[in-house]
């Protein structure tokens, strides 16, 4: 089974968290995240910090939940998400944060080009709000959304992005920061899903969001704090005993994305 919540959904959500308009193409807002900011905030969050830890699907979180506590901990609303095919990082996040399906963005299949239609950068800017973009760089991330009016911050790999993010977050300069972090998806592409290696890069994952989110609990107390951890798609064990995806199946499609509202104490 499919989860019902799709990938097209979270532009809007973010936007709509943080007063901001949508890009013109997105999906509506899911109406928990709505609710989940009017009813501790009173009104709209301030600051967004996205989380985007990649290949980290559904199925990985429901069996080794126990590892997550980091996350759930400054976490209050858990959301089952179905991303797009085919399932690949450029395709998943291209639908991410422009809310539109593939045919839409223009990106079906493992291609990086810049997209040119309207993106959560493009709509977060046009509502006055400054962004900015850390990111590993020749990631999808760091290539896909280029040519926009936000801040880059392209490193050699996560612990430089996190580190960058870290300081970003005690500047406290920007009203959205996004962070790419991808060393799970390497590994399950060099073993398997659960060897040794890519459970410690998905360990690296969540232990840098408890990072972040310590650190907006520190440096963020005058504002009203979304936080989110979006993964992009899930994975499987392919037919050469590695991982992959790209697949319409459960283990690939199937995400959990996660938001947690932080209240202002100044």
């Amino acid at each position: 089974m499919m989860n019902s919540y799709s990938m097209t959904q979270l532009a809007a959500s973010v936007a709509s968290a943080i007063g901001a308009e949508a890009p013109n193409k997105s999906a509506a807002p899911i109406p928990a995240v709505e609710h989940l900011v009017e009813n501790t905030f009173g009104g709209k969050a301030d600051r967004v910090l996205i989380y985007n830890p990649d290949c980290i699907g559904l199925w990985f979180w429901q069996k080794y939940t126990e590892m997550f506590l980091p996350v759930q901990y400054h976490t209050q609303l858990t959301v089952p998400v179905a991303t797009v095919m085919p399932s690949v990082t450029p395709v998943c996040f291209g639908t991410m944060y422009t809310g539109a399906m593939p045919a839409v963005h223009g990106i079906q299949s493992y291609t990086k080009p810049v997209i040119k239609i309207d993106s959560l950068f493009d709509s977060l800017t046009r509502s006055g709000k400054k962004v900015a973009l850390a990111a590993v760089e020749g990631s999808s991330m760091a290539l896909i959304f280029q040519e926009r009016n936000i801040d880059y911050f392209l490193l050699p790999y996560d612990n430089d992005v996190t580190e960058k993010a870290l300081e970003l977050i005690k500047d406290d300069q920007y009203d959205v920061i996004v962070v790419y972090n991808q060393e799970y998806d390497d590994m399950i592409h060099d073993f398997t899903p659960e060897a040794p290696g890519a459970m410690e890069a998905a360990r690296h994952h969540i232990r840098d969001f408890g990072r972040l989110a310590d650190a907006v609990d520190e440096y963020w107390t005058k504002h009203d704090t979304l936080l989110v951890w979006a993964s992009d798609h899930g994975n499987h064990v392919d037919w050469d005993g590695h991982g992959n995806h790209g697949e319409y199946r459960e283990e690939d499609i199937n995400v959990v994305h996660f938001y947690g509202a932080i209240p202002h104490r100044d």
